[in-house]
Formats: C-alpha cells, sequence, structure tokens
C-alpha cells in the first residue's frame, strides 16, 4: 500500500477538539461574552443593596451587646419598603426596627429613646 497523506490518530484528533473547544471558553470568558450565556444557565439571583429589618435589627442587637451606645443610636440602614422599590433610612429605634425591644438590649439598658439623648 502506497500511503501518501499523513495518517492522524483518533486520539489526537480528540485532543485537537478539545484543546479547541477550551481556547474558545477562554475566548469567550476574557471578552465578557460568558456572562451572557452564564445568565441563561444559572437562575437569576436578585441581589439586593439595602439591608433588610431583620438584618437591620441583627446589628443593632450587635452593637447593644457590645455596648456601643454611640453607634447604637448613629447608625442608620437602608430599609425596603415592602412592595416597593424606594428605601428608608432607619436608626436602630426606629419602627420596624425596634431594637430596644430585643431582650439583649434591655440587659444593657438600652430600653427606649432616651439612651440616645443622654
Amino acid at each position: 500500500m502506497n500511503k501518501k497523506a499523513v495518517e492522524m490518530n483518533v486520539n489526537t484528533i480528540i485532543v485537537v477538539i478539545l484543546a479547541i473547544l477550551v481556547l474558545v471558553i477562554l475566548a469567550l470568558y476574557f471578552t465578557g461574552g460568558m456572562t451572557n450565556l452564564w445568565t441563561k444557565i444559572m437562575p437569576q439571583v436578585v441581589p439586593f443593596e439595602q439591608t433588610d429589618v431583620e438584618n437591620a435589627r441583627s446589628a443593632c442587637v450587635l452593637l447593644c451587646s457590645a455596648q456601643a451606645k454611640t453607634s447604637f443610636c448613629e447608625r442608620e440602614f437602608d430599609v425596603r419598603i415592602k412592595d416597593s422599590t424606594e428605601t428608608k433610612r432607619l436608626k436602630c429605634l426606629d419602627a420596624p426596627i425596634n431594637a430596644q425591644k430585643e431582650q439583649e438590649c434591655k440587659n444593657v439598658g438600652y430600653t427606649d429613646a432616651t439612651i440616645c439623648t443622654s
């Protein structure tokens, strides 16, 4: 048999195809093309930038536990208004946060708004 063409092994062909596929994926990744593909594959997670009431209350309770009176009185949180895109800036003593009603705050004497006036 007289073969003039170069023979290629099947394994070599598979490795070349995989290498090309990896190069295409890397090119898409570095050019930003993967974001479109990734959003189609993964479920949409809506990040929220504002602290909700429970997270704000937890942060205020931590400030109570640390007896950080100044931080407790001055710290403000962006809290989303229910069923709206609007936010309100609230402090630990403001409704609906009302951190002064939590047991940890009561234990250290942060029971009402007078704590922030003295």
